[in-house]
């Protein structure tokens, strides 16, 4: 039980530095001191855990970076070709990156100081893109829960390459507000080409959110010609598609519900898959026929509360959904906790309780055995404590993604109404480029 203690002390920790942090957002600072010092947080907290486990501690990076991301990265050094020479679960280009990192340094380490790295470049164009999307003081305070979020930290010392979609993210919703459609489209090819393809299920809102959509297309088409040449060399590039397809885990509607399901009939992967995709169809339809009232230069507005509503919505109905996956919209998270709720604090209470979940719940689930079985299979046979410990975590945890979702959608719906009652005319603090 040590390991939970710890994850949940350090999450604790770190999110709880928001509380003083948040005087960095004094509107009496300018916007380049602020994300200076923002970023000088964010870094600081993490080089410190990273030299005390690491260095002092001479612990290894732990999970995905010894199974995976070290052998695949090796493999392409030996000029291996991923689908072809071996399976991969990541994007054909991952394990290039990978071996550009061991050259520089043969250690699973390397990955978790690349991961600190692109999790400070996510702050800065997260930040940059909600300058645009709302008021300074409101961009500035969620940039400061973004950089003391407890979770983060974590899965930057993980050294997972969830970071990297989430910088990936960030860097394609700035572009939107700078009219650079063509450029964001192509970060995101090469965000899905080198992360996983989970980053394709945030491509929709960037499409729908886009000025020029035609533009941030013909970018994004470019991750099918990386595809294509993979497959012309012999590749089977559905292999990731199949492998993951067939995971599920923990902290989720259908493994909470999978008893009930099985009950009353209800069971295979691909029905539940199935209810996902149609859900998430769905919630994708809805937000386009809001972001479609608005003139196209006013789309970009809607980025965050559409990203932070499909991540959230895909945590609650997907039977794979790691809790590191909420990396991808935690700071869209973030901007809509303080949207729509009274005052930072009452958002900072909020994220202290999530990210401990985060952290503990996947802990919990693996100590008590239950990793790679359905619910029925292994609760019946915990004691009351600590099967009660483990479905309070779930329930609370799928709580906390159904507020996020709520947040979103009256996000959405007021600003979609509050532009066609004023014509579509750009908000006071927006400093949208020209």
């Amino acid at each position: 039980m040590g390991i939970i203690l710890f994850k949940t002390v350090v999450a604790v920790t770190v999110t709880c530095l928001a509380f003083p942090a948040l005087r960095l957002a004094a509107p009496n600072r300018s916007d380049e001191s602020f994300i200076t010092c923002a970023v000088a947080l964010q870094m600081f907290v993490a080089l410190t855990l990273y030299f005390g486990i690491y260095v002092i501690g001479r612990q290894e990076v732990p999970s995905d970076v010894p199974a995976f991301y070290l052998p695949v990265a090796r493999q392409a050094l030996a000029g291996y070709v991923p689908f072809r020479d071996f399976p991969l679960s990541y994007g054909p280009l991952f394990p290039y990156v990978g071996a550009a990192l061991v050259r520089l340094w043969d250690s699973g380490k390397s990955f978790a100081l690349f991961a600190i790295v692109m999790n400070a470049v996510a702050l800065v164009a997260w930040h940059r893109a909600a300058l645009h999307a709302t008021d300074s003081q409101t961009a500035r305070r969620a940039s400061i829960l973004y950089a003391t979020n407890g979770h983060l930290a974590y899965q930057s010392l993980l050294g997972t390459n969830q970071v990297w979609i989430s910088a990936g993210l960030a860097v394609s919703s700035w572009l939107l507000f700078r009219d650079r459609e063509l450029r964001g489209g192509l970060v995101q090819a090469a965000t899905a080409a080198t992360t996983k393809f989970l980053a394709l299920l945030f491509w929709p809102v960037l499409w729908m959110c886009a000025p020029v959509r035609l533009r941030w297309l013909a970018g994004a088409s470019v991750l099918f010609a990386v595809y294509a040449a993979f497959a012309l060399a012999g590749g089977d590039i559905l292999y990731p598609f199949r492998h993951e397809g067939e995971l599920t885990t923990s902290g989720n509607l259908p493994y909470l519900l999978a008893p009930l399901l099985a009950a009353a009939g209800i069971t295979g992967p691909q029905l539940l898959n199935g209810v996902a995709l149609g859900i998430l169809l769905l919630a994708n339809l809805w937000l386009f026929a809001r972001v479609s009232q608005l003139p196209p230069r006013t789309r970009p507005e809607l980025v965050f509360a559409g990203l932070a509503l499909i991540g959230a919505l895909f945590m609650l109905v997907s039977k794979k959904s790691y809790t590191g996956y909420a990396v991808f919209f935690m700071y869209p998270a973030s901007l809509m906790l303080l949207s729509g709720t009274r005052g930072p604090r009452r958002s900072l209470c909020f994220l202290l309780v999530f990210n401990t979940l985060l952290v503990m719940e996947p802990t919990l689930w693996f100590r008590f055995g239950g990793n790679g079985r359905a619910l029925g299979e292994w609760l019946p046979g915990l004691g009351p404590l600590p099967a009660t410990a483990f479905l309070a975590s779930d329930v609370v945890l799928i709580g906390c993604y159904v507020f996020l979702v709520v947040l979103s959608v009256g996000y959405v719906r007021d600003q979609a109404a509050r532009r066609v009652a004023t014509g579509g005319k750009p908000a006071p603090h927006s400093c949208r480029a020209t």
